[in-house]
């Protein structure tokens, strides 16, 4: 589906038409190919398989700018739920300097308002023109001096939403993709999220997501990931479990990160995972609740970090769990 959001007159004077493409049809696939065609492998695996059908329930928007029917600017979402990733910001170069990025982005701001949209997250680098013009439109730092940003439509109701009560574990699925991102965006809990992919405090996940994805589809995977869905929608805990980068295939790794909320139900998380039949490590914050459902999954420590990681400046201890199948 195609439709205009806006015709804008640029500061050169040309007229500028802002458009809304969902998942895209043929006639627009191509212009947008070709307008990120300095993306990864993983953006264009994600944009051809939005082409070729739909991602389970993923919502993907691409919001473009046109100059004489061709494709000049983009500003790409995913969304679920009302949850989204800003993303694939890019004006062509001989277009710069016009406003378009602008434009694009005050129609897709407001098309994302209207659709009652509840939050959103970028990354981009910290006091940069970007992050400036991200700025004028309510998105803030996760933390101070951060280029990860979040933006809610209501931000006097975040809180209530991550304490929702717990609904259950499920798979993994591609809707889950900007929910995840969220639950990594936000401040509360454990400094050690992920080892295998290395999220360690608050960050962005929004390109490795793809690349997690891939792996976790792929035909010989040795990766397993379950999520933790709460009643208002938001992903709250994310357990998985694949080779340890270290030692492949004759260990493997487990990840378990829960908001502080959810804590009560992550041993229902860790019940669900399918757990491979040979020795499993799994690293914890010191201070984290995952050291005692550790224990009680059967993992025995094997040794204390004190001040091990440091992230943001703050250093942090981190226990190392075994268990042995």
């Amino acid at each position: 589906m195609v439709r205009q959001l806006a015709e804008v007159t640029l500061k050169s004077g040309e007229t500028l038409q802002c458009l809304l493409v969902e998942e895209p049809e043929a006639r627009w696939a191509q212009d947008i190919r070709e307008l990120l065609v300095h993306k990864s492998a993983h953006v264009h695996w994600h944009i051809d398989r939005c082409v070729a059908g739909p991602l389970d329930d993923l919502e993907t928007r691409f919001y473009l700018g046109v100059l004489d029917g061709r494709a000049v600017g983009n500003i790409m979402t995913v969304e679920h739920g009302g949850i989204g990733i800003l993303g694939h910001v890019f004006t062509r170069p001989e277009q710069r300097r016009k406003g378009i990025a602008s434009h694009i982005m005050a129609g897709q701001m407001a098309d994302f308002r209207a659709r009652g949209g509840r939050a959103l997250t970028l990354g981009t680098g910290f006091d940069s023109p970007p992050y400036w013009i991200y700025h004028s439109f309510g998105f803030r730092s996760n933390f101070p001096g951060s280029g990860a940003m979040v933006y809610w439509s209501q931000p006097d109701r975040e809180a209530d939403l991550w304490r929702a009560a717990p609904t259950g574990s499920v798979a993994l699925r591609w809707d889950h993709w900007p929910l995840l991102n969220l639950l990594c965006h936000q401040p509360d809990g454990d400094v050690m999220r992920h080892a295998a992919r290395r999220v360690w405090g608050q960050r962005n996940f929004e390109g490795d997501y793809v690349d997690y994805k891939r792996a976790l589809d792929a035909a010989d995977s040795g990766l397993a990931a379950r999520v933790l869905e709460n009643e208002a929608g938001l992903v709250v805990g994310w357990a998985s479990v694949e080779d340890d980068p270290i030692w492949r295939e004759q260990a493997a790794l487990l990840d378990l990160f829960a908001h502080p909320a959810a804590w009560d139900a992550a041993s229902d998380l860790l019940d669900a995972l399918p757990l491979p039949a040979k020795p499993i490590f799994a690293y914890a914050d010191a201070d984290s609740p995952k050291n005692d459902l550790l224990r009680a999954h059967g993992f025995a420590q094997q040794a204390a970090w004190p001040d091990w990681l440091t992230v943001s400046g703050q250093q942090t201890g981190v226990n190392c769990w075994l268990l042995r199948r």
